[in-house]
């Protein structure tokens, strides 16, 4: 007598809820997954700014200022000394035959790669000097404006003589200044460089004050780094060089003397 066996599957109900199940469990970590990728992402910010922030020292230690770009200087191109107009500032731009110039003093706070690039190699050290989450290459040609090239910005106050952000400005091209590390009189309390781009929020966060209103890496002139908001930094003062502009981090009352947090 032949012994019959049957064999048991899923029924579609059963198949239905094993599924429904696994879809709640991934649902739940999800956030879990995101919040941790924001979180490493954010690290890696922390130390692009810290990185840049030793570039720094160990460039005023050599210099005995910060990065600075005189305005008028002679730009020392590869192909020998290129002039500069009187009152434009110029650089050696990320590649050897590309030239950054332009009328406008404060455009330091992101040209300061070009200086930089005389002291380190800009190719080793690009995917530092931009914000998780772009691209870690050096962009070719003109793929990319020049200042949206570099996400790390250098605070106007170290472009500026600090009376320039004082109670009485002057709009004089002798404000424009270099910086040297002793000048700075709460290196702690003190913005240096900020990521201006915070590219690794998977949703870009509101912009309130020229900022985006959400934490962002930031080293400070003593070499430490934060990640803080910067639209809660202490109110700034208006630029009278910049027509006025009064953006936190940048127009730090008096200066590299005053305080941001």
């Amino acid at each position: 007598m032949r012994k019959h066996t049957r064999s048991h599957g899923f029924t579609l109900i059963e198949l239905m809820v094993a599924i429904g199940i696994i879809g709640l469990l991934i649902s739940l970590a999800l956030p879990a997954l995101s919040k941790a990728r924001l979180m490493a992402r954010q690290t890696k910010g922390m130390a692009n700014v810290r990185s840049v922030g030793m570039t720094f020292a160990q460039y005023a230690g050599q210099y005995r200022t910060f990065p600075f770009i005189e305005p008028g200087a002679p730009v020392k191109a590869a192909h020998g000394e290129m002039p500069v107009p009187e009152g434009m500032i110029g650089t050696q731009w990320l590649r050897p035959n590309a030239v950054m110039i332009t009328s406008d003093p404060f455009e330091m706070e992101w040209m300061w790669a070009g200086p930089v690039s005389r002291f380190v190699n800009p190719e080793e050290n690009y995917p530092i000097w931009v914000s998780p989450g772009l691209p870690q290459v050096l962009p070719e040609g003109d793929d990319l404006e020049a200042r949206e090239q570099i996400s790390l910005r250098l605070s106007n106050a170290f472009i500026a003589r600090p009376e320039l952000f004082g109670e009485k400005p002057q709009d004089d091209a002798k404000m424009i200044a270099p910086v040297k590390p002793e000048d700075v009189l709460s290196p702690s309390s003190k913005v240096m460089l900020f990521d201006a781009h915070v590219a690794y929020y998977s949703k870009r966060p509101q912009i309130v004050e020229s900022h985006y209103d959400a934490p962002a890496p930031m080293v400070f002139a003593d070499g430490h780094g934060d990640a803080k908001n910067p639209t809660q930094a202490k109110p700034g003062v208006a630029n009278i060089m910049r027509g006025g502009s009064n953006i936190k981090l940048h127009s730090t009352k008096d200066g590299v003397r005053g305080q941001d947090f």
